[in-house]
């Protein structure tokens, strides 16, 4: 069996919503020793959109050769997708807290959406129309415009409420629990969820062994 080496192209997608999947771009967000970031240039910022489905490979070429022609736009809009990033994540960890979000950051990411919904425009469909975004052959940031609307999307929804962040401490992601009770509390059962249970057997092994001992 080969081995598949972890990159941005092939991250697990656990959020439920792409601006979820955008954000759990960091592994260990909480733990500075263990952190590990996915997006470390514009060229991981093209695969993953790969991976989610915003870029098609035909896209994702033209993309990645207009990027090695321009590499100080290229960077400038990298740099523009981690703030972008760090922005929906502090909005939505918030909201999973079930804490107000801080306005400095709603003002940052209504930023984001009007110059996004500038570039909107409407594509008919078959019973009536929907938003989609203007092509712009000389754009490159347009590859945000998707994410931008989907956290837009999800804080109008009634899936707010639904909105959670991994139990796992030092994890960091978020994911939305569909859940019938609202019971779901791992990004991902076997990762972070059976590293919880095994932290509490040992926990209680180590207590059992110590109640033994002072008998």
């Amino acid at each position: 069996m080969v081995d598949v080496k972890k990159n941005a192209g092939n991250l697990s997608l656990e959020g439920g919503k792409l601006c979820l999947d955008f954000t759990n771009t960091v592994d260990w967000r909480n733990d500075n020793k263990r952190r590990k970031e996915w997006l470390n240039n514009f060229s991981d910022l093209i695969l993953w959109s790969r991976h989610v489905g915003i870029l098609e490979e035909k896209t994702a070429r033209a993309l990645s050769l207009k990027a090695s022609r321009q590499p100080d736009k290229a960077r400038q809009i990298y740099k523009k997708a981690i703030e972008l990033r760090e922005i929906l994540f502090h909005i939505f960890s918030s909201l999973a807290a079930e804490r107000k979000p801080e306005d400095y950051n709603l003002s940052i990411f209504n930023r984001f959406l009007v110059e996004a919904m500038g570039k909107s425009c409407l594509v008919p469909l078959q019973n009536g129309f929907t938003w989609s975004f203007c092509p712009d052959p000389d754009s490159m940031d347009f590859i945000l415009n998707p994410i931008i609307k989907s956290a837009a999307d999800l804080l109008v929804s009634s899936d707010l409420k639904r909105v959670k962040i991994c139990a796992e401490k030092s994890c960091g992601w978020l994911f939305i629990d569909m859940s019938r009770n609202y019971s779901r509390r791992w990004c991902n059962m076997k990762d972070c969820g059976n590293r919880a249970k095994a932290h509490r057997y040992y926990q209680r092994k180590c207590q059992e062994k110590k109640e033994y001992y002072s008998k």
